[in-house]
Order: structure tokens, then C-alpha cells, then sequence
């Protein structure tokens, strides 16, 4: 069920590194001085809950939970991983890889899939009934779709003659190319909508980017790594974790006025109202984390999960309920959890054989 995080062509700099490192294992300003100093004092509160001591942690162990409905949303299922699931509906890919980017608004799954020589972006109806080529000849970039759906944007890493990377804007409907923009060093695209890319460079800063115009305007200096057009947030590093670097939840409009600030935990997603964060601890390693929480955008803990296993896929099926891929030495499955109350989402599946 896991998805793979998107491969790297290239070594990108010190801070992404750092940032992708800890995270591939697994993106309204305030208007007077009161309201300003009102967030800060918000987000004191909210650090001073976050490093508090934590309630523990609900574990989880695949065996011992009740089955529930299916997952709502779609994620990658089976054990060769060519399956995505959605309410039960299982649809093939075929390839000898895909990653699931997101589903378009007319409901179709956008995948970026590898068959032999053949790399290339494509939408697939639920179900399988059809697919067809959005994107082809998409080999050594990365890919990414956006939070709304509409548009696709891929990124091409070279090193020579000078390290850079060419970021292209693409209609997720007619593959119709919207812009491209060449940047220095490497670049992550972060989110997109039909109008706007929001990109981050290696080390800073977050641009982002109008499709009408092609012109760029800085959002923030720091290395931004999570980001949503849609509901309006960003999460950046301060610096380098590995070097003390903390990450901090904020608007995308008014990235000065912090949210949430943590010098343990990475955002993996936020939820689809953009009120809730998904959570690992920055620097973990292995197979994969083997916890993770659920927070509101302003810090507070609604849920702890660990695993005696690992931990694969992570996504919010709705504002605040998660689903966790997890595995153990006799069992795996996806995972529903709504605070401390978990069950399955899936079909109980077998141990990692890598435990």
C-alpha cells in the first residue's frame, strides 16, 4: 500500500537533503500589530502543549483490530504493489511501477507509471475500464499533482553544464503545457493550481510561481517542503534538522505568522481542510517510522499511533480521521484511527518479511 516518495535524479543541497532524508520514508496575513502578537502568544501555547508530556501512544497491531468499511480514499494496495483501492474498488495499473499522484475532479486516478522503457504520466478511470496517456516521454523527472486536482507539474534535474532544474506546468485534463520555468540547483515543486505553482529551492526560498504571467514572487527564505494552495499553508525548516532545524506550520499568505512550531516532528500531510496536520519524528530512519500523530494546524495532540513494525503510506481520509499503512511481523493492513478509536480499513494482509 505504500507510496514510494518521488525518486531523486540528483543530490540536491544541504537542507533538502536533510529534509528529504527524513521524509522520504514515507509540501490570511495578520493585519494589525495586536493580531499579530495575539499568534505568537497562540503558538507559544501550542509549543508549550507540544513539548509537554504525551499521553500514550494507542499501538497498533493489524490482528487484533476490528474490520471496518473500506478506505474512502484512494491508496496503493497489494502485495506487488500494482493495485490502487478506493471503497473497495480495486483497479489495476499496469506497470512495473507507478506512484499515485492524486485523483483528478472528474474523479479519475493520475499516476506516474514505468513499463519497461516507457515512462509516463496517465489518468485511469476507477476500475480500470480505461487509460489513457496524459504525459509521455517523462523519464528522469519527478511529478507532482496538485492539491485541487487540475494541474500536473514535473521536474527535470541536470547537473551539467550548471546544476538547475526545468519545472513544466501541465493541464491535468489535456496535458496542455501552462508554463516552464528553468531554476538554479534543485527545485521542488510544492503544490499547484490551474494558476500558480508554489516551488521551493535546495535551500529556500519558497517561490510562488503565476502561470499568466511567469513571474515569481519569494513567500518565504526558508526550505519549504510541504505546502496547499488550496487551504492556504506551508511548512518550512528554520534550517538543517540534522543541525537543530525545527519545522514551523504557518499560512502561505503570511508565512511570519506562525501556527505551530516543532523541533521533533516533520509534516507529512495536512488534511484536506487544512486543519489538521499528519506527523512523524524528522530524523527517523529504517523502513519506516514507527510512530505517528495527528495534530491540529495549531499543535494540539488529537492522536498517537505506534507500531511495533513500521509504518508505510500515511493520508487523511477526511479533516481529522487518519489511515496508516502498518506492518508487523505477523500481519499488515491499513488503519483507520479517529483519536484512540482504530480499526481496520482493509483486508488483513500478511507480515513484512523484512522483520
Amino acid at each position: 500500500m505504500t507510496t514510494p516518495s518521488r525518486t531523486l535524479s540528483a543530490r540536491p543541497g544541504r537542507v533538502a537533503r536533510a529534509a528529504l532524508a527524513a521524509l522520504a520514508l514515507l509540501t490570511a496575513a495578520a493585519s494589525t500589530g495586536v493580531a499579530v502578537e495575539a499568534a505568537r502568544a497562540d503558538v507559544s501555547v501550542a509549543a508549550a502543549r507540544a513539548d509537554a508530556p504525551q499521553e500514550r501512544p494507542t499501538r497498533l497491531d493489524p490482528e487484533r483490530l476490528e474490520r471496518g468499511t473500506d478506505a474512502s480514499v484512494p491508496y496503493r494496495d497489494g502485495l506487488d504493489r500494482r493495485d490502487i483501492v478506493e471503497d473497495g474498488v480495486v483497479t489495476r495499473v499496469r506497470a512495473d511501477w507507478f506512484q499515485l499522484l492524486g485523483t483528478r475532479p472528474d474523479g479519475r486516478y493520475v499516476v506516474l507509471a514505468v513499463r519497461g522503457e516507457d515512462h509516463s504520466v496517465r489518468t485511469i478511470a476507477p476500475g480500470g475500464s480505461s487509460s489513457r496517456v496524459l504525459l509521455d516521454d517523462v523519464r528522469g523527472a519527478t511529478a507532482l499533482l496538485g492539491t485541487d486536482g487540475t494541474t500536473v507539474v514535473t521536474e527535470r534535474f541536470r547537473s551539467r553544464p550548471r546544476r538547475h532544474t526545468v519545472l513544466r506546468a501541465y493541464d491535468a485534463t489535456t496535458g496542455e503545457l501552462l508554463g516552464q520555468r528553468k531554476r538554479r540547483g534543485y527545485t521542488t515543486a510544492l503544490d499547484a493550481s490551474s494558476t500558480t505553482v508554489v516551488h521551493a529551492g535546495e535551500n529556500g526560498p519558497v517561490v510562488s510561481w503565476d502561470l499568466a504571467t511567469g513571474e515569481g514572487t519569494r513567500v518565504s527564505r526558508r526550505y519549504g517542503y510541504r505546502a496547499d494552495l488550496l487551504n492556504d499553508r506551508l511548512a518550512v525548516f528554520t534550517k538543517d534538522p540534522y543541525q537543530g532545524g525545527c519545522t514551523v506550520v504557518s499560512t502561505l499568505s503570511d508565512p511570519g505568522a506562525e501556527l505551530w512550531r516543532s523541533c521533533e516532528e516533520a509534516v507529512l500531510e495536512f488534511s484536506p481542510d487544512g486543519s489538521h496536520v499528519l506527523t512523524v519524528f524528522t530524523l527517523a530512519d529504517g523502513l519506516g517510522p514507527s510512530e505517528a500523530r495527528v495534530r491540529t494546524v495549531e499543535g494540539e495532540q488529537v492522536g498517537r499511533y505506534h507500531v511495533d513494525g513500521y509504518l508505510g503510506q500515511l493520508l487523511f481520509e477526511d479533516a481529522d480521521t487518519a489511515l496508516l499503512e502498518v506492518a508487523t511481523k505477523d500481519s499488515s493492513g491499513l488503519v483507520r484511527c479517529d483519536g484512540r478509536d482504530c480499526e481496520l480499513a482493509s483486508d488483513l494482509g500478511k507480515g513484512s518479511p523484512y522483520l
